[in-house]
């Protein structure tokens, strides 16, 4: 990564002060679920079959379009102003720690606002129990800003008689003036403190996550929305609501018909334990195991990207705080 980036996307570098923001964990928890393999991706060259009506639902998210959302959050948090928008002026230094082309960083604002996700929320009811919401919402609202050349008018960009291409038009050929990002509702909340929380995050988890497999990204995500000791089973653990690996698990099903096999269950479990294994050989996970017995896996999350309060506090110069849960994983367990 290059180090002449502009001070407002700036990331931690060595020796220096380890600089840090918060995730909303409505947001972590959707990427966790979503992440995967996107076999209909889509570019902005094929974006001509984008119906602006329909407002369709994506049920994959790019791991890359994920990291941009979250770098987006940090970016918004620091620059937003009093409206609470933040405006990006130069897609090129936005871009570039991603270490994507503004063209590219497009294509990942199109995913990020122009399609609909699961939106997981928290309440607590004055009855001492706790609502949880699932949303269809865009994960951004982003405005596009464009400057039309000497002689050019919106006609020369609204020719085409088929039924949303204006947008992927004017994204191609028109010259951005500014692109203009605000969060969900709901992830906003999250940073307050309300909903489902927030968690505190070193600036270095872009540069991190980059060089992770869609796996490992999937469970690093979802490390961060939950307590840094952790054990779940492996059908909970592949439900919608964590990792969704149900169709990998147990194959796509129509009117209660398999429509067309899974990998199955050893696929799955060692799919997830490279995951772990991934994540532990770059300094995130401290330890993990799988209980073949009950079907369960069990780990623990450094204080390296995540400074959960279990781990970390600001009044500790970035020193950890020992956490007798982390021993619960180890007791009578083999280390993997």
């Amino acid at each position: 990564m290059k180090n002449n980036q502009p001070n407002e996307v700036k990331l931690y570098l060595a020796g220096q002060p380890e600089k840090l923001h918060k995730q909303p964990r409505g947001l972590l928890k959707t990427t966790a679920s979503n992440v995967g393999r996107d076999n209909d991706s889509l570019s902005l060259f094929s974006l001509q079959t984008y119906d602006e009506a329909l407002q369709p639902i994506r049920e994959t998210l790019s791991k890359n379009t994920a990291i941009t959302g979250h770098y987006l959050m940090a970016l918004w948090q620091k620059n937003r102003d009093d409206e609470g928008i933040y405006k990006i002026k130069n897609l090129s230094e936005v871009a570039r720690p991603l270490n994507v082309t503004p063209q590219e960083l497009k294509n990942y604002l199109i995913y990020l606002s122009g399609y609909i996700y699961p939106v997981t929320t928290r309440e607590k009811l004055e009855s001492g129990k706790t609502k949880l919401s699932i949303t269809n919402d865009l994960l951004f609202k982003v405005r596009w800003n464009f400057i039309f050349k000497d002689g050019e008018d919106e006609r020369l960009y609204n020719n085409d008689k088929r039924v949303g291409t204006r947008l992927s038009n004017y994204i191609k050929d028109l010259p951005v003036e500014s692109v203009e990002i605000t969060p969900n509702k709901s992830f906003i909340e999250d940073l307050e403190g309300k909903g489902l929380g927030n968690i505190l995050v070193s600036d270095e988890v872009v540069a991190f996550s980059l060089d992770l497999s869609d796996m490992a990204y999937k469970l690093f995500c979802l490390n961060g929305s939950d307590v840094p000791t952790f054990k779940i089973g492996l059908k909970k653990l592949s439900s919608k609501k964590y990792l969704n690996l149900e169709k990998l698990l147990y194959g796509v099903y129509d009117k209660g018909k398999r429509i067309r096999a899974g990998k199955g269950k050893p696929y799955v479990v060692e799919k997830i334990k490279s995951g772990l294994e991934e994540l532990k050989g770059k300094g995130h996970i401290d330890c993990w195991n799988y209980e073949e017995k009950d079907e369960s896996f069990s780990w623990s999350y450094t204080n390296k990207i995540y400074k959960h309060n279990k781990l970390y506090t600001l009044g500790d110069k970035g020193k950890a705080h020992n956490n007798k849960g982390m021993t619960e994983v180890r007791k009578g367990k083999k280390k993997q």
